[in-house]
C-alpha cells in the first residue's frame, strides 16, 4: 500500500483574516508615517539651507544689547529701597536695571524660570520711587532702541495671551509694526519692557516650517503635544507589523539567500 501523504493543516479564517489586516494596517501606517518624514526631511533641508538671521527675523534686530552698569546712574539720587521693600511686601527678588536709559528697580512678587511665564512683576523708577508702566510711548523708544533698519512705526498696539506668533507667551505684548521692506513687527513685553523678539516675512516662512517640522499643528510652542505623541505610537505599530511579517516571511521559509 502506498503511505499516506500528510497534508498541511489549512490556515484557519481567523488566521487568514488577521494577517490580512495587518498588512492593510502596515500600508496605511507607512503611507502616514512616510508623509511626515518627507515633511521632517524637506523642513531640515529649508533650516540648514536659511540664514540663521531670517529664521530668527534678526536682519534689523540689534545682536548685542550692552549690560546696565550700575556706576552708571547716578547713586546719590536712587530712593532708598526699605520704604518700597515696606510698601511691596510680597517680594522675593529686588533688581536694579536699566530701562530706556533710566535707572528702574524690578520688583518680583515671584520668581518665575522663564521669561514667558507669567511674570508678577513691579517697575519703580529709581529716582522718583514711583511705580512705572510700560505705556505706548516706553513700548515704542524700547523698540527703537532694538530697531536697525530704515523703517518707521505704522502700527502700535497692545495683546494679550494667546498670541498666535508667541504661542508659549504668558504677559500681554506690545506690537510695534514697522513700514520696512521685510514687515517687521517687534514685540515688547508690556509686564518689564524686556525685548520678547522680531518677527517678519521671513518668520513667517520660518514658524510654518517649525510648525510642520515639530508636528506642532495645535500651535503649543512645543513638541510635546498629542501628535507628537500619537506619531510615536504609529511608527510603533508600524515597526510591529512590519517585525510580524518579517518573522511570517521566517517561518514559511520565503526568504531565499544565496551566498553565489
Amino acid at each position: 500500500m502506498m503511505p499516506k501523504l500528510k497534508s498541511k493543516p489549512k490556515p484557519k479564517p481567523q488566521s487568514k483574516r488577521f494577517k490580512r489586516w495587518v498588512k492593510i494596517a502596515h500600508y496605511w501606517l507607512g503611507a502616514i508615517v512616510s508623509i511626515q518624514l518627507l515633511l521632517w526631511l524637506v523642513t531640515g533641508v529649508y533650516f540648514n539651507l536659511t540664514p540663521h538671521d531670517e529664521l530668527k527675523g534678526m536682519e534689523y534686530q540689534q545682536s548685542h544689547h550692552p549690560e546696565p552698569q550700575r556706576q552708571a546712574f547716578e547713586t546719590q539720587k536712587l530712593v532708598d529701597i526699605a520704604p518700597l521693600l515696606a510698601k511691596h511686601t510680597q517680594v522675593e527678588s529686588l533688581t536694579l536695571m536699566a530701562l530706556a536709559g533710566k535707572p528702574v528697580y524690578v520688583l518680583d512678587a515671584k520668581v518665575q524660570r522663564y521669561a514667558h511665564q507669567c511674570q508678577q512683576q513691579t517697575l519703580i523708577d529709581a529716582y522718583t520711587g514711583n511705580v512705572l508702566l510700560i505705556d505706548k510711548q516706553n513700548a515704542q523708544q524700547l523698540a527703537l532702541e532694538s530697531y536697525t533698519g530704515p523703517g518707521k512705526i505704522n502700527q502700535v498696539k497692545q495683546i494679550s495671551a494667546p498670541i498666535s506668533e508667541w504661542p508659549t507667551q504668558c504677559n500681554s505684548l506690545w506690537q510695534i509694526g514697522m513700514d520696512d521692506d521685510l514687515s517687521t513687527r517687534i514685540y515688547i513685553n508690556a509686564v518689564n519692557g524686556e525685548l520678547v523678539g522680531h518677527k517678519n516675512d521671513h518668520t513667517d516662512i520660518a514658524d510654518l516650517m517649525f510648525k510642520l517640522h515639530f508636528m506642532d499643528y495645535l500651535n503649543q510652542g512645543s513638541f510635546n503635544h498629542p501628535f507628537s505623541w500619537l506619531f510615536g505610537i504609529l511608527t510603533l505599530l508600524l515597526s510591529l507589523s512590519g517585525l510580524y511579517w518579517v518573522v511570517e516571511n521566517l517561518v514559511l521559509k520565503r526568504y531565499r539567500l544565496s551566498l553565489s
